[in-house]
């Protein structure tokens, strides 16, 4: 049985004890070219790729030294299975707009779509309103369908993007995705 309670804290172990960190999807949210007239839109279509997107993450020293600094603003969860991290959820307080910003949800691998991920949001969602923030916030990218599946199964909405966010070198075809959840 899984336990949601406060995360004071993250090992380098604890990531690598989570086994991959990243996603693979056959699709993508493709821009779609808009005629520049009167007004600026933005579209997306949702296309499967010629080839699966794989992309993985690997949390440096300072990478981790960061996440704790936010961890221990005291607004992030792990989650727990006879003592064991299986997934945590790291949020950050913005107080200059009154919003908690997801700066990672990370669920371990072979624990996916088991509910761990859903357990997580839901005590953040209910720390935030505690708080009395106005919204949740987060960044994804328009490659990582599993992931904006899955917030918006969770109530999130894409409330912006940025075409350029992302070095095309490293991260061809990478849009960012802002997504919002209202308290």
């Amino acid at each position: 049985m899984v336990t949601i309670s406060p995360l004071s804290g993250l090992t380098a172990m604890d990531i690598l004890q989570l086994g991959h960190n990243g996603y693979t999807s056959t699709q993508a949210w493709m821009p779609v070219q808009q005629p520049d007239q009167q007004e600026t839109v933005f579209a997306f279509r949702l296309e499967t790729l010629a080839s699966p997107k794989q992309k993985t993450w690997h949390t440096s020293d300072e990478e981790l030294a960061e996440l704790n600094e936010t961890i221990e603003q005291g607004h992030s969860f792990g989650a727990y299975e006879q003592g064991r991290l299986r997934g945590f959820i790291i949020g950050e307080k913005r107080d200059w707009n009154n919003t908690l910003y997801i700066a990672q949800l990370t669920v371990a691998a072979a624990e996916r779509r088991k509910g761990i991920g859903e357990q997580l949001m839901a005590a953040l969602i209910t720390h935030a309103k505690q708080l009395k923030v106005r919204l949740l916030e987060l960044e994804t990218q328009n490659t990582n369908v599993p992931a904006v599946s899955f917030y918006k199964k969770q109530g999130f909405r894409v409330s912006g993007v940025h075409l350029k966010l992302y070095d095309p070198v490293w991260c061809p075809g990478e849009v960012a995705f802002y997504m919002t959840y209202d308290l």
